[in-house]
């Protein structure tokens, strides 16, 4: 369709334009994006070292060594998964609270007696109808009879 002549010319002028793009749009565009993602890159989390992950590692073992043992010095081990905290000093708070709570429904939950019925001898009897000798009678009856 078209001789060599014009389409070196046409493919000329595409190269010219596309630098010029490049140039003028393309180029600040990228320099954009470039500081924007250097701009996040401080955001991101940075990636940690074995030595770190096994440190963290070790924090946390030694933290759930002195929960148990805390939990034990309190007679509590048994409750260790109750206890979901970050550190030793929400761990003794908690404690003292579920202590708190406990000693208050061991308290509520103890024993407590029914009315109990008056359980009245004969002497008793006697004494409230202020009757005398049937008091004498009612000791001297329960000296006699054992």
């Amino acid at each position: 369709m078209f001789t060599e002549e014009q389409q070196a010319k046409i493919n000329e002028m595409i190269n010219k334009e596309k630098d010029k793009w490049v140039t003028e749009e393309l180029t600040p565009k990228l320099s954009e994006y470039k500081a924007t993602i250097k701009e996040l890159e401080k955001y991101k989390p940075k990636t940690l070292t074995e030595e770190e992950k096994k440190l963290q590692e070790k924090e946390l073992e030694l933290f759930n060594k002195e929960k148990e043992l805390l939990l034990r010095e309190h007679g509590l081990s048994e409750f260790g998964e109750l206890f979901n905290v970050e550190s030793i000093e929400e761990l003794e708070t908690k404690i003292a609270k579920f202590k708190e709570v406990m000693a208050e429904k061991k308290i509520d939950n103890s024993f407590i007696p029914a009315d109990k019925k008056n359980v009245t001898d004969k002497y008793s009897e006697f004494e409230k109808s202020k009757n005398v000798t049937g008091m004498i009678s009612s000791k001297l009856s329960s000296l006699f009879n054992k």
